[in-house]
Protein backbone atom coordinates (compact mmCIF):
# COMPACT_ATOMS: atom_id res chain seq x y z
CA UNK A 1 0.00 0.00 0.00
CA UNK A 2 2.71 2.48 0.92
CA UNK A 3 4.38 2.08 -2.47
CA UNK A 4 1.11 3.06 -4.14
CA UNK A 5 0.61 6.09 -1.89
CA UNK A 6 4.20 7.22 -2.45
CA UNK A 7 3.83 6.98 -6.22
CA UNK A 8 0.59 8.96 -6.05
CA UNK A 9 2.35 11.72 -4.09
CA UNK A 10 5.24 11.83 -6.57
CA UNK A 11 2.88 12.20 -9.53
CA UNK A 12 0.97 14.97 -7.76
CA UNK A 13 4.15 16.99 -7.19
CA UNK A 14 4.14 17.56 -10.97
CA UNK A 15 0.84 19.48 -10.73
CA UNK A 16 1.15 23.26 -10.35
CA UNK A 17 -2.23 24.22 -8.93
CA UNK A 18 -1.95 28.01 -9.01
CA UNK A 19 0.69 28.60 -11.71
CA UNK A 20 -0.17 29.37 -15.34
CA UNK A 21 1.59 27.18 -17.91
CA UNK A 22 4.84 28.30 -19.55
CA UNK A 23 4.24 30.81 -22.33
CA UNK A 24 2.91 29.15 -25.46
CA UNK A 25 2.23 25.83 -23.70
CA UNK A 26 -1.18 24.30 -22.85
CA UNK A 27 -2.29 23.79 -19.26
CA UNK A 28 -2.90 20.10 -19.89
CA UNK A 29 -1.00 17.05 -21.12
CA UNK A 30 -1.99 13.86 -22.90
CA UNK A 31 -0.14 10.60 -22.29
CA UNK A 32 -1.01 7.85 -24.77
CA UNK A 33 -1.83 4.33 -23.70
CA UNK A 34 -2.65 1.03 -25.37
CA UNK A 35 -6.01 0.13 -23.80
CA UNK A 36 -9.07 1.79 -25.39
CA UNK A 37 -10.03 3.70 -22.22
CA UNK A 38 -9.22 7.34 -21.58
CA UNK A 39 -8.92 8.79 -18.07
CA UNK A 40 -9.71 12.49 -17.82
CA UNK A 41 -8.86 14.92 -14.99
CA UNK A 42 -10.01 18.37 -16.14
CA UNK A 43 -9.85 20.02 -12.70
CA UNK A 44 -6.37 18.86 -11.71
CA UNK A 45 -5.30 22.50 -11.24
CA UNK A 46 -7.13 25.75 -10.56
CA UNK A 47 -9.53 26.86 -13.28
CA UNK A 48 -11.74 29.80 -14.18
CA UNK A 49 -15.52 29.54 -14.30
CA UNK A 50 -17.63 32.59 -15.16
CA UNK A 51 -14.68 34.86 -14.44
CA UNK A 52 -14.03 33.37 -11.01
CA UNK A 53 -10.96 31.34 -10.12
CA UNK A 54 -11.82 27.99 -8.54
CA UNK A 55 -9.41 25.79 -6.60
CA UNK A 56 -8.14 22.50 -7.97
CA UNK A 57 -9.61 19.08 -7.32
CA UNK A 58 -6.30 18.12 -5.78
CA UNK A 59 -4.86 14.68 -6.50
CA UNK A 60 -7.32 13.96 -9.31
CA UNK A 61 -4.55 14.39 -11.89
CA UNK A 62 -2.13 12.24 -9.91
CA UNK A 63 -4.87 9.65 -9.34
CA UNK A 64 -5.70 9.48 -13.07
CA UNK A 65 -2.04 9.21 -14.04
CA UNK A 66 -1.37 6.44 -11.53
CA UNK A 67 -4.34 4.38 -12.75
CA UNK A 68 -3.17 4.94 -16.33
CA UNK A 69 0.34 3.79 -15.42
CA UNK A 70 -1.00 0.59 -13.92
CA UNK A 71 -3.36 -0.27 -16.75
CA UNK A 72 -2.07 1.17 -20.02
CA UNK A 73 -5.05 3.52 -20.36
CA UNK A 74 -4.76 6.87 -22.10
CA UNK A 75 -4.83 9.92 -19.81
CA UNK A 76 -5.58 13.61 -20.35
CA UNK A 77 -5.08 15.85 -17.34
CA UNK A 78 -4.69 19.49 -16.34
CA UNK A 79 -1.45 20.37 -14.56
CA UNK A 80 -1.37 24.20 -14.61
CA UNK A 81 -3.91 26.89 -13.85
CA UNK A 82 -6.43 27.34 -16.66
CA UNK A 83 -8.12 30.51 -17.89
CA UNK A 84 -11.14 28.38 -18.79
CA UNK A 85 -13.09 25.64 -17.07
CA UNK A 86 -12.08 22.52 -19.01
CA UNK A 87 -15.12 20.65 -17.73
CA UNK A 88 -17.86 23.23 -18.21
CA UNK A 89 -16.80 25.57 -21.02
CA UNK A 90 -18.10 24.37 -24.37
CA UNK A 91 -15.06 25.43 -26.40
CA UNK A 92 -12.31 24.91 -23.81
CA UNK A 93 -8.96 23.90 -25.37
CA UNK A 94 -9.08 20.78 -23.18
CA UNK A 95 -12.28 19.63 -24.88
CA UNK A 96 -10.90 20.45 -28.33
CA UNK A 97 -7.89 18.25 -27.65
CA UNK A 98 -10.08 15.52 -26.20
CA UNK A 99 -12.09 15.52 -29.43
CA UNK A 100 -8.89 15.14 -31.48
CA UNK A 101 -7.82 12.14 -29.40
CA UNK A 102 -11.18 10.41 -29.72
CA UNK A 103 -11.36 11.05 -33.45
CA UNK A 104 -7.87 9.62 -33.96
CA UNK A 105 -8.02 6.58 -31.67
CA UNK A 106 -10.43 3.71 -30.99
CA UNK A 107 -11.39 4.89 -27.49
CA UNK A 108 -14.24 2.79 -26.06
CA UNK A 109 -14.86 4.60 -22.78
CA UNK A 110 -13.96 7.89 -21.07
CA UNK A 111 -13.73 7.99 -17.28
CA UNK A 112 -13.89 11.62 -16.13
CA UNK A 113 -12.45 12.03 -12.63
CA UNK A 114 -13.32 14.87 -10.25
CA UNK A 115 -12.94 15.70 -6.59
CA UNK A 116 -15.63 16.23 -3.97
CA UNK A 117 -15.50 17.87 -0.56
CA UNK A 118 -14.50 15.71 2.42
CA UNK A 119 -17.82 16.72 3.97
CA UNK A 120 -19.85 14.93 1.28
CA UNK A 121 -22.00 12.00 2.36
CA UNK A 122 -20.38 9.54 -0.05
CA UNK A 123 -17.02 8.08 -0.95
CA UNK A 124 -17.65 7.99 -4.71
CA UNK A 125 -20.43 9.54 -6.76
CA UNK A 126 -21.10 8.03 -10.17
CA UNK A 127 -22.74 10.17 -12.84
CA UNK A 128 -24.19 8.67 -16.02
CA UNK A 129 -27.08 11.12 -16.57
CA UNK A 130 -29.35 8.37 -15.26
CA UNK A 131 -28.03 5.81 -17.73
CA UNK A 132 -27.81 8.05 -20.80
CA UNK A 133 -24.01 8.33 -21.05
CA UNK A 134 -23.17 4.64 -21.36
CA UNK A 135 -24.79 1.28 -21.99
CA UNK A 136 -26.83 -0.34 -19.23
CA UNK A 137 -24.39 -3.23 -18.89
CA UNK A 138 -21.45 -0.80 -18.52
CA UNK A 139 -23.23 1.12 -15.78
CA UNK A 140 -23.98 -2.15 -14.04
CA UNK A 141 -20.37 -3.26 -14.39
CA UNK A 142 -19.16 -0.04 -12.79
CA UNK A 143 -21.53 -0.36 -9.84
CA UNK A 144 -20.64 -4.03 -9.33
CA UNK A 145 -16.89 -3.54 -9.52
CA UNK A 146 -16.96 -0.63 -7.10
CA UNK A 147 -19.00 -2.83 -4.74
CA UNK A 148 -16.34 -5.54 -5.04
CA UNK A 149 -13.88 -3.00 -3.60
CA UNK A 150 -16.16 -1.93 -0.78
CA UNK A 151 -17.94 1.09 -2.31
CA UNK A 152 -21.61 0.18 -2.23
CA UNK A 153 -24.85 1.82 -3.27
CA UNK A 154 -26.43 1.66 0.16
CA UNK A 155 -27.30 4.19 2.84
CA UNK A 156 -26.40 1.51 5.38
CA UNK A 157 -22.73 1.73 4.37
CA UNK A 158 -20.19 3.87 6.18
CA UNK A 159 -20.23 7.39 4.72
CA UNK A 160 -16.89 7.05 2.93
CA UNK A 161 -17.74 3.60 1.59
CA UNK A 162 -21.02 4.75 0.08
CA UNK A 163 -21.52 4.92 -3.68
CA UNK A 164 -23.96 7.59 -4.81
CA UNK A 165 -25.43 6.69 -8.22
CA UNK A 166 -26.83 9.49 -10.42
CA UNK A 167 -28.11 11.49 -7.50
CA UNK A 168 -25.86 14.30 -6.24
CA UNK A 169 -23.64 14.47 -9.34
CA UNK A 170 -25.52 12.84 -12.24
CA UNK A 171 -22.96 13.84 -14.86
CA UNK A 172 -24.19 17.18 -16.17
CA UNK A 173 -27.57 16.69 -17.81
CA UNK A 174 -28.03 20.46 -18.16
CA UNK A 175 -24.35 21.36 -18.45
CA UNK A 176 -21.69 20.88 -21.10
CA UNK A 177 -19.50 18.65 -18.94
CA UNK A 178 -16.85 16.33 -20.32
CA UNK A 179 -19.15 13.37 -19.69
CA UNK A 180 -22.07 15.06 -21.43
CA UNK A 181 -19.88 16.20 -24.35
CA UNK A 182 -18.19 12.85 -24.90
CA UNK A 183 -21.36 10.79 -24.67
CA UNK A 184 -23.86 13.06 -26.42
CA UNK A 185 -21.69 14.87 -28.99
CA UNK A 186 -18.80 12.50 -29.66
CA UNK A 187 -20.99 9.41 -29.11
CA UNK A 188 -18.47 7.57 -26.94
CA UNK A 189 -19.59 5.96 -23.65
CA UNK A 190 -18.50 7.94 -20.60
CA UNK A 191 -19.10 8.38 -16.90
CA UNK A 192 -18.27 10.99 -14.29
CA UNK A 193 -16.63 9.96 -11.01
CA UNK A 194 -16.56 12.29 -8.02
CA UNK A 195 -14.05 11.16 -5.40
CA UNK A 196 -14.37 12.33 -1.83
CA UNK A 197 -11.14 14.02 -0.71
CA UNK A 198 -10.54 11.22 1.78
CA UNK A 199 -10.24 8.76 -1.15
CA UNK A 200 -7.64 10.69 -3.15
CA UNK A 201 -5.77 13.33 -1.12
CA UNK A 202 -3.15 11.61 1.00
CA UNK A 203 -1.43 14.85 1.97
CA UNK A 204 -1.67 18.13 0.03
CA UNK A 205 1.43 19.01 -1.94
CA UNK A 206 1.05 22.72 -2.52
CA UNK A 207 -2.63 23.65 -2.41
CA UNK A 208 -2.88 26.36 0.28
CA UNK A 209 -6.57 25.60 0.82
CA UNK A 210 -5.89 22.02 1.97
CA UNK A 211 -2.59 22.12 3.86
CA UNK A 212 -4.08 20.72 7.08
CA UNK A 213 -6.06 17.93 5.39
CA UNK A 214 -5.03 14.28 5.18
CA UNK A 215 -6.96 11.48 3.53
CA UNK A 216 -7.51 7.84 4.42
CA UNK A 217 -4.62 5.75 3.02
CA UNK A 218 -6.53 2.46 3.07
CA UNK A 219 -9.47 3.94 1.17
CA UNK A 220 -7.18 5.69 -1.31
CA UNK A 221 -5.51 2.34 -1.96
CA UNK A 222 -8.88 0.62 -2.44
CA UNK A 223 -10.11 3.37 -4.76
CA UNK A 224 -7.02 3.13 -6.96
CA UNK A 225 -7.35 -0.63 -7.20
CA UNK A 226 -11.06 -0.29 -7.99
CA UNK A 227 -10.30 2.09 -10.86
CA UNK A 228 -7.62 -0.23 -12.20
CA UNK A 229 -10.23 -2.98 -12.28
CA UNK A 230 -12.76 -0.65 -13.94
CA UNK A 231 -10.34 0.26 -16.73
CA UNK A 232 -9.60 -3.38 -17.48
CA UNK A 233 -13.28 -4.31 -17.65
CA UNK A 234 -14.43 -1.27 -19.62
CA UNK A 235 -11.60 -1.75 -22.12
CA UNK A 236 -13.19 -5.05 -23.08
CA UNK A 237 -16.40 -3.24 -24.05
Amino acid sequence: MQQTITRLQILETEIFYQDPPPQGQPEFSYLPGYLPVLLSAPHGAAHTRNGRLKVADEYTAGFARLVAERTGAHVLYVHHQSNTDPNFDRDAPYKIHLKKIIEALPIRFVMDIHGASPRRDFGIALGTMHGRTCAAHQREQIVNILADYGFVDSHEADRLDRLDVDNIFPGGEKQHTVTHYVSQTLKIPAAQFELNAYLRTYQPVSNPHRLSFKGDPSRIFRAINAFVALVNVLAAG
